[in-house]
């Protein structure tokens, strides 16, 4: 193998990891932004589930005997909890099937990758290393079974 043709090999191998890797920091990058906005929907629900409960508590405060009142006030806020549960939840199931999806990609084309890094290596490699019948570990079975005899 002459040094050119040892380099363009080289190259070619490095750029692979290389894009290997940009792939694999870019599903981690992605997986952390759906993270970060999960985290800020539900503390951002958490807070407008709170401002709501003060608002019920100040209708109370202000007309302790508006029973209706204080009924309808509670029966929106918690229409409106269960409809945060919700989405919350909706968003959470989207966020992990593109997570997986992005996961099964990354890594589908990681062993399609070192699929053909090793048809190239097989195809490069010597033609005694070729032959049909060679296996690693080939012929430790045949003696094995003559040291038992």
């Amino acid at each position: 193998m002459s040094t050119t043709t040892r380099k363009a090999a080289v190259d070619r191998f490095l750029d692979a990891v290389i894009e290997r890797q940009a792939t694999v920091f870019d599903a981690i990058r992605s997986s952390s932004d759906r993270y970060h906005r999960f985290n800020r929907s539900l503390i951002e629900g958490a807070r407008q589930g709170s401002r709501d409960w003060a608002e019920v508590g100040r209708r109370w405060f202000v007309n302790p005997t508006d029973v209706v009142g204080l009924y309808e006030s509670v029966s929106d806020v918690v229409g409106n909890s269960q409809a945060r549960t919700l989405a919350l939840a909706r968003e959470w199931i989207e966020d992990v099937v593109e997570s997986q999806r992005e996961t099964r990609e990354v890594v589908r084309q990681g062993f399609g990758d070192v699929r053909v890094a090793v048809e190239r290596a097989q195809a490069s490699a010597p033609a005694f290393l070729r032959r049909a019948n060679w296996r690693p570990g080939n012929g430790r079975k045949a003696s094995a079974a003559q040291a038992e005899t």
